[in-house]
């Protein structure tokens, strides 16, 4: 390959249909040696494909296909990527192993990482949790993403998962570190099973202090996935970036509550109300109406999430009418001064402060402002996620209380037994 070739690979091409391929079972075995890893999301037309030292690119005859550094085709063409003295790059992000432009189930181009199972397990666990986190929440973390890939296998014709949360965050190098390495190396062939089987190893960022039974949130009763305390999610209020994971506030105008169902197909006029009609044994929302000038929806399970845009489906909702709030200018309102912003609320005084400073000479400074808020739905809701199965900060709290990674996974999936498939 020459050298002008060997650093960046732009390419762009049109994709055609390919049928899907029915999920296959994942049979109690060690896994594959190797995951190919859908790194393109739902599907590109584009990719830009590099590499941080030399570049190989091959069709499947194993001859090189390019004359230019620009690719372009009418269809999807198969072509394989791999270097023999650094990491492949895909859109600015590094990776192990090669890359094979495909097609996914739709028919649509697809960019697809394959990559030592050890490499991979070690690269989600840091995508999914800090990788500064405690050893057993790693461990618990390293066991439940090895089990999720166990079930998730041969799903596909071209890969075997998505590599963003539609299965697990998978983000190449930028993921790893010597903490989820050792994690792999440590729990290397554990997996969650019920009946000598591996389970659907569920998990969210945060339970918001309990976690839910699957039914009330998928399709299916599992007799694992049942709803346990988790009383370790409260360790993230101690986070300068966690807490709004524990608990929060979203609010909406009526007009931009309507705009945002609008954009995810429901449209029911401007929002009049919404109705709580259905919460779970944990508090969490299973059934919601939207009623607005023009009709009204329903909203079942989950969804709820996905119309509202929350952080979890475990909040109350509420009607506030115009009102007045102070901010002060300090640091710590910053992030309230954005949500006015976005609320569109008016400034309708500033408070000022007259500093006794003789280097200043008095000099008056701002030390905050009172909003006249417009009328309003407020959601106010703890947690992060589905809230299914184990509970991210709710492993790290168990870890910090000096429980150990099977005393996590066994809490948070009933009846389970840590079994040993062999592998990585």
């Amino acid at each position: 390959m020459t050298a002008w070739l060997s650093r960046i690979l732009a390419i762009a091409l049109v994709s055609v249909a390919l049928p899907a391929r029915p999920a296959a079972a994942a049979p109690l075995a060690a896994l594959p040696s190797t995951v190919r890893v859908n790194i393109a999301g739902l599907g590109t037309t584009a990719a830009r494909i590099g590499s941080t030292g030399s570049l190989i690119v091959t069709k499947d005859d194993g001859s090189s296909p390019l004359k230019a550094a620009l690719f372009s085709a009418q269809q999807v063409a198969t072509l394989h990527f791999a270097t023999s003295d650094g990491l492949l790059t895909y859109n600015g992000k590094a990776f192990r192993g090669t890359f094979d432009l495909a097609r996914d189930d739709e028919g649509d181009m697809i960019v697809v990482n394959q990559v030592d199972t050890a490499a991979y397990l070690a690269s989600v666990i840091g995508s999914e949790i800090p990788p500064s986190w405690m050893p057993e929440a790693l461990a618990a973390q390293a066991i439940a993403v090895r089990t999720y890939l166990a079930t998730h296998l041969r799903r596909h014709a071209s890969y075997d998962l998505e590599g963003d949360t539609r299965d697990q965050q998978y983000d190449g190098l930028g993921g790893e570190a010597a903490s989820t390495l050792r994690a792999v190396q440590r729990t290397a062939g554990l997996v969650a099973t019920y009946r000598g089987s591996p389970i659907e190893a569920l998990y969210s960022a945060n339970a918001g202090g309990y976690t839910e039974d699957s039914e009330n949130v998928y399709a299916s009763a599992l007799p694992y996935l049942r709803a346990v305390p988790s009383p370790g999610d409260e360790a993230a209020i101690a986070s300068s970036w966690g807490y709004t994971s524990w608990e929060w506030t979203s609010e909406f105008t009526a007009p931009q509550l309507q705009s945002y169902l609008r954009a995810r197909g429901m449209d029911v006029g401007e929002v009049q109300r919404i109705d709580i009609t259905g919460v779970s044994g944990t508090g969490r929302v299973v059934t919601a109406r939207v009623v607005g000038s023009s009709g009204s929806a329903e909203i079942g399970k989950d969804r709820s999430r996905y119309y509202f845009g929350l952080r979890s489906s475990l909040f109350t909702v509420s009607t506030r009418p115009e009102e007045l709030e102070f901010v002060s200018a300090s640091a710590s309102d910053a992030e309230r001064i954005r949500q006015l912003e976005l609320l569109d609320a008016k400034v309708e005084r500033a408070y000022m402060l007259n500093l006794r400073d003789p280097d200043r000479f008095g000099k008056p400074r701002i030390g905050g402002w009172t909003y006249r808020l417009p009328a309003r739905f407020v959601f106010t809701g703890r947690g992060y996620g589905h809230g299914v199965g184990m509970s991210q900060w709710g492993a790290q709290g168990m870890a910090l209380a000096g429980k150990s990674a099977e005393e996590i996974l066994t809490h948070y999936y009933q009846g389970i037994a840590i079994t040993n498939l062999g592998g990585a």
